[in-house]
């Protein structure tokens, strides 16, 4: 083979990979596999910069104590991105904390920091204690406990109301966390982990503030066509994301059975 081919060869894999790089790099919904303290992570990133992007809640598709299949919940929703939301009484089925659904309140809990989503996609961690006023955010799912809060790495426990010490113990995990650059981290770890572990990870990943979300059977992660971590029983909530205003209206409907459907006025 010639130099002139060779050169020819050579020129289009630069220029294919530059288009591969361009392509991926354009992309605000990016799935990453990482290794961070000794533990492999599934990391999916939003880019909550682009204008485009909606990030939402939503429950089970008959409402507040009920619960519904991974599988079914994102083939109703089809969303770009999901990860299991806040923890639920095993019993009664109902999220123990506040969820707020396209700016309705379809859920009151009494313990968590709220993962808030504003229409114009900024992500706020509003800290625990007494009733809220959720007034002017499109999304918000209670959760907890802290794992980075102003960059500093620390699970703050009995302050945000979680008492139970069964939910220290090493366990399979999700959780939510925000960049400098305003990208928001979904995170799940498949193997059992403490708290503090995710914690680290989620500041090794760049996290200025991340809190934990329901784990252990619940844990559940999906990014584009891939379940990257299956949750082990049917849930009752998720935070999902779109990456159209288009593609978020066609399910808006979806995301929470108005209060008609679901039997009665949501409570707020």
């Amino acid at each position: 083979m010639n130099r002139t081919i060779i050169s020819a060869f050579l020129a289009a894999g630069i220029l294919l990979s530059a288009q591969c790089v361009g392509h991926a790099a354009s992309s605000s919904i990016a799935y990453t596999k990482k290794w961070l303290c000794n533990t492999p992570v599934h990391v999916v990133t939003v880019n909550l910069n682009d204008p485009d992007i909606v990030v939402s809640t939503a429950v089970a598709r008959r409402g507040i104590g009920s619960s519904e299949g991974f599988g079914s919940m994102l083939s109703r929703l089809s969303p770009a991105a999901a990860i299991t939301g806040t923890y639920f009484c095993l019993n009664s089925l109902v999220p123990v904390g506040d969820i707020v659904v396209d700016g309705r309140t379809v859920n009151t809990g009494s313990v968590g920091t709220g993962i808030c989503f504003t229409p114009d996609n900024i992500l706020e961690f509003k800290p625990a204690g007494g009733r809220r006023d959720w007034t002017g955010y499109q999304s918000v799912v209670c959760s907890g406990p802290n794992l980075v809060r102003n960059r500093i790495a620390y699970v703050t426990k009995r302050m945000e109301g979680f008492t139970s010490e069964s939910l220290y113990r090493k366990a399979s995990r999700t959780a939510v966390g925000i960049t400098k650059a305003n990208k928001m981290l979904l995170v799940s770890v498949n193997q059992p982990i403490y708290m503090g572990t995710l914690a680290k990870i989620m500041k090794d990943l760049g996290a200025v503030n991340a809190a934990n979300l329901d784990g252990g059977t619940s844990t559940a992660l999906y990014c584009k066509g891939r379940v990257l971590s299956h949750p082990g029983r049917k849930l009752t909530n998720l935070i999902v994301v779109y990456e159209s205003q288009k593609k978020f209206a066609a399910v808006r409907h979806r995301l929470a059975p108005s209060p008609v459907a679901s039997g009665g006025n949501p409570r707020s």
